[in-house]
């Protein structure tokens, strides 16, 4: 059943699934607009009324599919023994996954293709996401692992802006494929100014 055969689906949901049909089959460079259409079987102008152009409509695909993966993801995070491990965990979640994120695997398949979209995605993704840390961080709040002052919407923003820093960009002095790597890190650096008032 094509993505256009589902009455029940919006049509925003049947243009992002068709998106993401598309990406998963063709990859970046071979998805356009008028495929993704067809796919769910909406005109072009349709989609271009929902979506602008194909950087967004690619970058909304992915949001989605990531915001999916985080709440499968949910539980192993939350087992994880305090808020440094939380973030090693998610880091090493988004990156050692079997078919991982989507963007994770478009981006090692077609890093410049991916490169000409991931503005739009990280613009779009960082507050698509904060829900994902504000949860952790409220508990770890409760919990008095973390000061009871801390703007919890600017925090987990932060937060979401490091995890996907440490899931895409390499690092020199912390092997990012190494959660007790990660979690010294982030004990060191990040969480003194979770812990400590200013």
């Amino acid at each position: 059943m094509s993505t256009a055969d589902d009455p029940r689906r919006s049509t925003r949901e049947r243009v992002l699934d068709a998106a993401e049909a598309c990406l998963r089959r063709d990859g970046i460079r071979k998805t356009s607009a008028l495929q993704v259409a067809a796919e769910a079987g909406v005109s072009r102008a349709w989609l271009y009324r929902l979506f602008p152009d194909k950087a967004t409509l690619l970058s909304a695909a992915l949001i989605r599919r990531d915001e999916a993966f985080w709440v499968d993801a949910q539980h192993q995070v939350d087992d994880a023994d305090g808020f440094a491990a939380k973030i090693a965990a998610a880091v090493s979640l988004s990156r050692a996954a079997p078919l991982g994120p989507l963007a994770t695997e478009l981006r090692d398949n077609e890093p410049e293709a991916f490169a000409e979209v991931i503005g739009t995605y990280v613009e779009d993704i960082i507050p698509g996401m904060s829900w994902f840390w504000q949860h952790q961080l409220e508990q770890a709040v409760a919990s008095g692992e973390l000061r009871p002052d801390l703007d919890l919407e600017a925090a987990a923003e932060w937060v979401m802006r490091l995890v996907v820093s440490f899931v895409s960009v390499p690092s020199v002095s912390v092997d990012i494929d190494d959660r007790d790597s990660l979690e010294k890190a982030f004990t060191t650096f990040l969480m003194p100014a979770l812990v400590l008032s200013v």
